[in-house]
């Protein structure tokens, strides 16, 4: 039997609550530390300049490129260790990164039990900017794959939104068409212009839920159980 739709969601600040701090000094020296036991020698400021340096190179080569952290790290390693890594070496000190840079990170209240209920009546898929090396096992840590039928993440494609790529992408996989399918996320420059940009009306979630560049959203959301009777007049029953 054929589902009523697709429900497309963004992962981080729609998903999952989360807060991380990229500029703290400590968090480079602690990994600092650990690349030495690899022989990679770089002192914590100068891999705080090469991670952002790297970020920056990336991001010029085209618009909506995104950057692969795991190969920055990849890079790092290599250029100040004089040698190629094994992939699960660069891949734990990426991990390593994204430990030391947490400071909040959790389900939305309500989340779950939205899923729960709702994966059995439509086809769902993340599409979400964020970096295969973190976001897959977070994904089996927080016991979200499941849910999804369809998990585009922006690094592994090499676009982020508002690039209408990630979208299509997912909706070829859900064998969905624009109209069959919402997108629900929280940023009204990347989520709601990104799925206008592929033909995907849009609900937004938090404070920021609003305008963006002449675009509204078709709705907006505080808490998941608000979101039950907004798709109900969105999608066919």
């Amino acid at each position: 039997m054929r589902k009523r739709g697709a429900l497309i969601f963004d992962l981080y600040g729609t998903l999952i609550d989360i807060e991380t701090n990229e500029e703290d000094l400590s968090v480079y020296a602690a990994l600092s530390r650990y690349l030495a036991y690899y022989q990679v020698r770089i002192g914590p400021e100068d891999l705080k300049a090469a991670f952002f340096g790297e970020i920056s190179l990336q991001i010029r080569a085209a618009a909506h490129r995104e950057v692969d952290v795991f190969e920055i790290f990849s890079t790092i390693m290599h250029r100040h260790g004089g040698k190629r890594f094994p992939p699960e070496e660069a891949l734990s000190s990426t991990v390593l990164f994204r430990s030391l840079t947490m400071r909040r990170f959790g389900l939305f209240p309500g989340v779950r039990a939205f899923l729960e209920e709702m994966s059995g009546n439509f086809l769902t898929a993340l599409v979400s900017d964020a970096q295969w090396a973190f976001a897959e096992p977070e994904l089996r840590m927080l016991d979200l794959e499941r849910y999804f039928q369809s998990k585009i993440i922006s690094s592994r494609i090499g676009y982020r939104k508002p690039d209408p790529r990630p979208f299509e992408a997912a909706m070829r996989e859900l064998k969905m068409h624009p109209e069959e399918c919402v997108y629900i996320g929280d940023s009204p420059e990347r989520d709601l212009q990104g799925a206008r940009n592929a033909g995907i009306r849009c609900v937004l979630f938090g404070k920021g839920a609003g305008p963006f560049g002449g675009l509204s959203p078709d709705a907006s959301f505080n808490r998941y159980e608000e979101l039950y009777s907004i798709l109900t007049g969105l999608l066919p029953a």
